[in-house]
């Protein structure tokens, strides 16, 4: 069984989550083994895709969840916690 972490995270960015944020969650995840899922008010994606999470609708001030499952889940969520700490390099 592989290793899970789950985390949340409030949404600081003035403009939410959207396609440049997407695409550097892309390249950091593609580092990793593990999946990546992402989730707001109980609907969770896979994140197979960037556009997948434009689906969410993420916007400043909303809380997401993100669950991590594989081999290296901790290191991507440990990577995951300073994307947000970072604001997303935004």
């Amino acid at each position: 069984m592989p290793d899970t972490v789950i985390r949340k995270y409030l949404i600081r960015l003035d403009a939410g989550l959207h396609v440049r944020t997407a695409l550097t969650i892309a390249k950091l995840a593609e580092k990793f083994k593990s999946r990546l899922f992402i989730g707001k008010d109980g609907e969770e994606i896979a994140f197979d895709s960037p556009l997948g999470l434009l689906t969410l609708g993420i916007s400043k001030g909303d809380e997401i969840s993100v669950r991590i499952n594989g081999p290296d889940s901790l290191e991507l969520a440990r990577a995951f916690d300073k994307l947000v700490d970072d604001n997303f390099g935004e």
